[in-house]
């Protein structure tokens, strides 16, 4: 399994965080990479080149608003589709070719979108796991901190990266 990136928006919408681990490009797909970045194909493969494994940015704001885009409108396609329904999970994934989108929103009105590869199995316990045990214990929980704020929390940062690192066959 190979995690290329997170991102957790806010209740606003607004991007507050993203980390990416593993380029897509240089794990072997420029399919991918689209989804990490906002560059056409031909721009992505000389970029690849130069970027490394283990980028920690606040990240594009356009790429962002793809990410999110492509999540509300999923989103909202499958709350519209299982109206009257007795569906309470809603929209959880949706799998490419080329990746896997993970999505967990809490109750909050934090939403996290992990992107891995399409071999990947479902994340959910992950994306519930970062949520309860890091984000409330290193955001939520911490006074210096601002809601609603890009994060800068290195303990944050620190722990999702160990706990990710630490998932059973991470590359």
């Amino acid at each position: 399994m190979t995690v290329y990136s997170i991102h957790i928006f806010n209740k606003k919408c607004e991007a507050i965080y993203f980390k990416q681990w593993n380029n897509a490009a240089t794990a072997g797909s420029n399919k991918t990479a689209a989804i990490a970045t906002n560059e056409p194909a031909s721009k992505q493969s000389e970029s690849a080149s130069d970027a490394t494994n283990n980028i920690d940015v606040d990240g594009d704001s356009e790429t962002a608003k793809l990410v999110y885009g492509v999540v509300f409108s999923l989103k909202n396609m499958v709350n519209k589709l299982s109206a009257g329904k007795n569906s309470t999970d809603g929209f959880l994934s949706y799998k490419t070719n080329a990746y896997k989108l993970h999505y967990f929103e809490s109750p909050a009105g934090l939403k996290i979108v992990l992107i891995t590869d399409a071999a990947s199995a479902s994340m959910l316990s992950v994306l519930r796991q970062i949520y309860s045990s890091i984000y409330v214990e290193n955001v939520v929980k911490n006074p210096l901190a601002k809601p609603n704020t890009p994060i800068k929390n290195e303990l944050f940062r620190g722990s999702l990266d160990k706990y990710i690192r630490g998932l059973q066959n991470f590359e």
